[in-house]
């Protein structure tokens, strides 16, 4: 079986947020996001789980959302390959119940809808995340959190949020002149789609 690599293809997946049989919308990347909550239920929160850094290469959080600033910890259990998660979640008022949740959208939502997602005085159906960071992660995980029935926060289904790789490549100077800028670009993994085999011209019509 072939494969063959469409990089405008992968390009406008990660645009339009396309995610293959994930039940996930989102749109942009993991440094500002837009999370569209179609797991068919309320929410209370939303985690991101970062493989192979540190917590203190975190450089910022975006907080403007039901939930405010996330809580940050780190794994070390393997000290090879740290993690990071940025969990933000609600409180719990007196009572037991959630203080803030993300509501099941009413229609379709378009993409950064008014910016409707970064306006916490609004609650259509989206929140608005984000996340710097120094480094390369090997492995980025997104997760709703959903009540579990006993009042626990437990990760919801997965949202495929893209998240392209960056390569630096450092200016080129040549006799103490810059031949070439420094540039920073985005290795996209393009997806291998299946080509069919070509058929035989004995078996071609006419």
């Amino acid at each position: 079986m072939r494969s063959l690599s469409r990089l405008p293809l992968a390009i406008a997946m990660l645009v339009l947020g396309a995610h293959g049989a994930s039940a996930s919308t989102a749109y942009g990347d993991l440094n500002n996001f837009d999370a569209v909550n179609d797991t068919g239920q309320e929410c209370h929160g939303f985690e991101i789980e970062i493989d192979d850094i540190r917590s203190t290469d975190v450089t910022y959080t975006y907080d403007w959302n039901h939930y405010g600033a996330p809580k940050i910890r780190e794994d070390l259990s393997d000290p090879q390959h740290p993690k990071v998660f940025v969990r933000y979640e609600s409180t719990k008022n007196p009572d037991g119940s959630w203080a803030a949740y993300t509501a099941m959208p009413a229609g379709q939502l378009a993409p950064t809808d008014g910016h409707s997602c970064t306006n916490p005085a609004v609650n259509d159906g989206c929140e608005h995340f984000g996340v710097g960071y120094y480094g390369t992660p090997t492995a980025l995980r997104y997760n709703w959190l959903v009540d579990d029935g006993a009042g626990n926060l437990v990760l919801g289904p997965p949202v495929a949020v893209a998240t392209p790789t960056w390569t630096y490549n450092p200016p080129v100077v040549v006799d103490g002149n810059i031949e070439q800028p420094a540039n920073v670009v985005a290795a996209i993994p393009a997806p291998e789609l299946e080509v069919p085999p070509a058929r035989s011209s004995a078996n071609r019509c006419g």
